[in-house]
């Protein structure tokens, strides 16, 4: 019984040994935390119409921001974001406009493998203008290319 015991357990180690090299690296992950981090950049203010035109304003975001990313051996990625924030926007050249103050959401996930690439992205505004005026948008964008080269994409913005 020994002997058979014995017997199975060396036969258990060599195949971990000889199995070992296949076992893969784990996967390297990193994560970042930002809290109230200050920007300030001049852009147009998404509207509730998600027109992309318009009045320039100075924005000043107050954004608390995680960012994860995966990698792994065999060059795989995996990472997101979540990006939340406050921002006041005050028109760059005409103050007759209202100023907004308001919240953003913006979320992205990337994954790559070595053949494929695909990301999806997520962007939510909502705010107040000083004459009472609302803006509620949502955007979300996806593309993904695939071992061809071909790229699809799509954008809805509601």
């Amino acid at each position: 019984m020994l002997r058979r015991l014995l017997t199975v357990c060396l036969m258990a180690a060599g195949l971990l040994l000889t199995g070992a090299p296949a076992f893969a690296a784990p996967p390297v992950t990193e994560t970042t935390h930002q809290k109230n981090f200050v920007e300030t950049f001049v852009d147009i203010v998404p509207t509730s119409n998600c027109v992309e035109e318009g009045p320039l304003y100075t924005i000043t975001t107050t954004s608390n921001l995680v960012e994860h990313t995966t990698t792994f051996d065999d060059g795989r990625v995996h990472a997101t974001f979540t990006q939340t924030a406050t921002f006041v926007a005050v028109p760059l050249e005409d103050p007759s406009l209202p100023t907004y103050t308001g919240k953003v959401t913006i979320w992205g996930g990337f994954n790559a493998n070595g053949q494929t690439v695909n990301g999806t992205f997520t962007f939510n505004l909502k705010a107040t203008g000083s004459d009472g005026s609302t803006i509620n948008t949502h955007q979300v964008d996806h593309f993904n290319v695939q071992p061809d080269g071909t790229v699809n994409e799509f954008f809805h913005c509601y």
